[in-house]
């Protein structure tokens, strides 16, 4: 496999907003340090900004323990089981009166009461080693007293004033509102959720971005000449914005981990990552000779035609590769249905003929075996 980064260059690393799924952020993380990709400037936007203080100051171990730790009183003051009841929309579990009473108490006092994630910032962040990090650090929010975006360098910030504003791009319209620095503040996220024109402004060109699927404004960067950027973005979804539970976010690092990886190597696949031999050509004759064994299997007829007009779309459609281009994605989207139908690991680096492989020693489509995701709902596709 190619790197298809510079290890000679330092890029500049935007991080976007996405309460809960920040963890996401981190397991991308350790994979760009792994590959030894170093940072000369980080922006960050809510849980990006959190995140991007962990960065700047290269505390990579300390991030990876909150997150796998973190709960939601780690955020707010509320009871875990209560949240987390309420979350996974387990009413069975859900102690009605306990619940109801929280609910009570958030909207009496207008929102979350977030002073345990002040406490949390001051165990998770050292101030000093973000101030003295040879990495410029910048913090997104938006001022709801002047009613304009505002973007923080760490370094021009007084002792203190670090959490607060880090705290101040977190500020999610679902906790209570309080000034900070004798201001009122929004999320960041509700200015430039991916700050990737923060960077840009400021004179940065390579640039990785780290997206997370979260909803909001991405101010333009567009049209910046001599811009070199590159994306991390998740397939699969990471969970609600205030979803804060340890499992999840095990599950969320280990995603952005594999999902940089797929953007450093220029991985196939679309929940799967898979290192690139075959060629389309290749591609379409597996296609043709797996649908017409089983075919012979199953009797049915198979004439060049209608393998071409009517089995390969209808398998593209069921495996949604309906508008691909090329005979490979097909094959690859099937490939991933059926390596999903017989629980094969996702989290792994193989060949896409290795995937291959393991798929066959589960469905064998000669002897009629094949998941049923192909066959069900679908009759323009060859069935028994």
């Amino acid at each position: 496999m190619e790197l298809k980064l510079d290890r000679s260059k330092k890029y500049a690393l935007a991080l976007e907003g996405g309460g809960g799924r920040g963890a996401y952020e981190i397991g991308a993380w350790k994979a760009l340090h792994e590959e030894g990709i170093e940072f000369c400037a980080v922006a960050g936007t809510s849980v990006g900004a959190i995140n991007g203080a962990a960065i700047t100051e290269g505390a990579l171990d300390r991030a990876i323990a909150l997150w796998k730790q973190i709960t939601y009183s780690d955020v707010m003051k509320v009871d875990d089981s209560v949240m987390t009841s309420l979350m996974r929309k387990d009413i069975h579990r859900m102690d009605i009166l306990q619940t109801a009473k929280a609910l009570s108490d958030t909207l009496k006092n207008k929102g979350f009461d977030i002073t345990p994630l002040k406490a949390t910032l001051m165990r998770a962040i050292d101030e000093k080693a973000v101030f003295e990090s040879p990495i410029e650090f910048y913090i997104v929010t938006f001022s709801l007293d002047d009613m304009k975006g505002v973007v923080a360098r760490a370094k021009d910030l007084a002792p203190g004033e670090l959490y607060e504003m880090i705290l101040a791009s977190a500020f999610l319209p679902l906790f209570r509102s309080e000034k900070l620095r004798g201001k009122r503040y929004l999320d960041g996220g509700s200015y430039n959720r991916l700050p990737v024109s923060t960077l840009l402004d400021r004179g940065y060109r390579d640039i990785i971005a780290i997206e997370m699927n979260s909803i909001g404004p991405i101010r333009n960067y567009e049209g910046y000449e001599g811009s070199d950027l590159h994306f991390i973005k998740p397939v699969r979804d990471l969970g609600g914005l205030i979803q804060f539970e340890p499992s999840l976010s095990e599950r969320n690092m280990t995603l952005g981990y594999y999902d940089a990886k797929k953007m450093m190597y220029g991985l196939s696949g679309r929940n799967y990552y898979l290192e690139r031999t075959l060629t389309e050509s290749d591609a379409y004759t597996l296609l043709s000779r797996f649908i017409n064994s089983y075919c012979r299997y199953s009797g049915l007829p198979c004439s060049m035609r209608q393998l071409n007009e009517k089995h390969i779309p209808a398998l593209a459609s069921r495996v949604r590769a309906a508008k691909s281009d090329d005979y490979y994605t097909v094959l690859i989207c099937s490939m991933e249905t059926a390596a999903e139908a017989a629980g094969i690991d996702p989290f792994q680096i193989v060949t896409d003929q290795d995937l291959l492989k393991k798929i066959l020693k589960v469905y064998d489509p000669a002897s009629g075996n094949i998941p049923k995701a192909f066959t069900r709902t679908l009759p323009s596709f060859p069935r028994r």
